[in-house]
């Protein structure tokens, strides 16, 4: 959060002291793929660009690359069975753990590349860690994993490592500078981990289960197109696609498809920042197969997260975001951004935590 104050500071500050002439606003709206590019800099409509979370809103001109990293903050807390909400006593019925908190932070390095006037590569990968908070029954006996604390044995778990690596295909199939039309196809490289090991009921350096691990162990394809439209300092888009798993990975199991929409508009109230709001739906498949490590009955009666079967389900997000950007010299070549969501609806399979909120903060670069 310290990098994004100082980040948003930075670039109001410069802004600032640049200036802005009445025109500007105009410019930034203006040219190819939507945006004026003085000195090579950016081509990414300006500030009219999508929120943070869509990754496939635009293309670059032949021999452009853009740089990207992005920084998420994902917190779940409390737990449901299907679309209600329940406390840790009803999942003692079932269970002897009952998942109370998780964290997921990832740092997300992007890299874009203009084969051609219509057709953009994309590479992306990045590096995740994981820390999850478990409460035990106080009835359940004492195991190896297990911390004491007043009233509550808890267990804490922790992982970390480098995700998947994605690379995209991007065509915009529209010759209009205020429209793009964009399908894309991306194909998942199984780069991270499905080995991590950590804390659980038996003792340190276990195999943790599903969603501990960084990686998917599995191909993948994600097809998917983009919408996007401006009119003068509005603009808007849509997006609709999927991440399917070809093959179950070598420890037996295979994540599940992920297919997932969104709609987002944006307005431009300043010349050098831009507000959205944005609406996504997501749902996810169970967890087809099982990791013999995990699907075992001492992990399967007492700890929910071990079972294939409380995986997946749909999620309604909203998001607000801000994107900053200016067409001055020294700074047409950045374009700072963040987005911040939170469920409006969840109904997931068996017994989950559920989400709570989830931060995006990112800084692009084109040249």
């Amino acid at each position: 959060m310290n990098f994004l104050k100082t980040a948003l500071l930075f670039v109001c500050t410069l802004a600032g002291t640049y200036g802005y002439a009445q025109d500007d606003t105009s410019k930034a709206m203006t040219g190819d793929n939507g945006a004026v590019c003085s000195s090579g800099g950016c081509c990414c409509a300006g500030n009219s660009q999508a929120p943070l979370g869509v990754m496939t809103d635009h293309i670059h001109d032949k021999g452009q690359w853009m740089l990207s990293y992005t920084y998420m903050d994902m917190n779940m807390k409390g737990d449901r069975t299907g679309a209600t909400p329940i406390n840790d006593n009803d999942i003692y019925q079932n269970y002897m753990m009952a998942p109370e908190s998780m964290n997921m932070q990832m740092h997300m390095l992007m890299a874009m590349y203009g084969v051609t006037d219509k057709l953009t590569v994309m590479v992306m990968g990045g590096y995740i860690s994981y820390n999850m908070t478990m409460k035990m029954a106080l009835n359940m006996p004492n195991m190896p994993g297990m911390v004491m604390t007043p009233g509550n044995l808890n267990m804490q778990s922790m992982s970390s490592g480098f995700t998947d690596t994605k690379v995209y295909g991007l065509y915009n199939f529209s010759n209009n500078a205020n429209q793009h039309i964009i399908g894309s196809i991306g194909i998942n490289l199984p780069t991270g981990s499905i080995k991590a090991t950590g804390t659980t009921i038996l003792g340190n350096d276990q195999q943790l289960p599903y969603d501990m691990q960084p990686g998917s162990g599995s191909f993948g394809v994600a097809p998917g197109i983009t919408y996007t439209r401006k009119y003068g300092l509005f603009y808007w888009g849509a997006d609709v696609g999927a991440d399917i798993k070809l093959n179950y990975n070598s420890r037996g199991y295979k994540d599940g498809n992920i297919y997932h929409a969104t709609a987002w508009a944006g307005y431009q109230f300043l010349p050098f920042v831009s507000g959205t709001l944005r609406a996504e739906d997501t749902h996810t498949d169970m967890v087809s197969g099982e990791d013999r490590a995990v699907a075992i009955p001492i992990y399967e009666t007492n700890d929910p997260t071990t079972k294939t079967s409380n995986y997946g389900g749909t999620w309604m997000n909203i998001y607000a975001g801000l994107n900053f950007h200016s067409m001055k010299p020294a700074l047409e070549r950045f374009r700072l951004m963040a987005e911040y969501g939170i469920p409006v609806y969840q109904n997931l399979n068996g017994t989950q935590m559920s989400l709570r909120a989830n931060l995006l903060a990112g800084l692009q670069c084109s040249f």
